[in-house]
């Protein structure tokens, strides 16, 4: 019973995670596409501000889910990206404005770059542990 726990547990997480590349990707093909010109700076703002709190709050949920089943490497390396969510929650930066939007779009780019890279090692890590629990007694 324990294991198909496990194995949920992981699925579970490792959707979660998915879903949080899913996040990554979308903004950086909005970035691109501003650069190009195929959309313009007040709908991405609206498309890129709608993404903001879901993507802090699963993020918080599922590292604090990793954090309460006793995976603490995990947890921990998660940190550095939920500190930066919460400065920037709290410095009111996590919303694009889109008057200012063509001077920020390099810096929001090199943001959602690095979460893209956090995600993706997360994403090979979690994959590991649900591994892990398939191939376990």
């Amino acid at each position: 019973m324990g294991v198909i726990v496990e194995v949920f547990f992981w699925a579970a997480v490792f959707l979660g995670t998915a879903a949080l590349l899913f996040c990554s990707v979308y903004a950086l093909i909005l970035f691109s596409d501003l650069t190009v010109d195929h959309i313009n700076p007040i709908e991405l703002c609206e498309l890129i501000n709608r993404l903001v709190i879901p993507e802090y709050v699963g993020h918080i949920l599922l590292s604090l889910l990793i954090l309460l089943r006793g995976y603490f490497i995990p947890a921990i390396l998660n940190v550095p990206l939920i500190a930066f969510h919460v400065w920037r929650y709290k410095e009111r930066r996590h919303l694009l404005d889109n008057t200012s939007i063509f001077n920020q779009v390099e810096k929001e780019r090199n943001i959602s770059q690095l979460k893209l890279a956090h995600h993706m090692l997360m994403f090979f890590i979690y994959l590991y542990f649900f591994i892990l629990a398939l191939v376990s007694d």
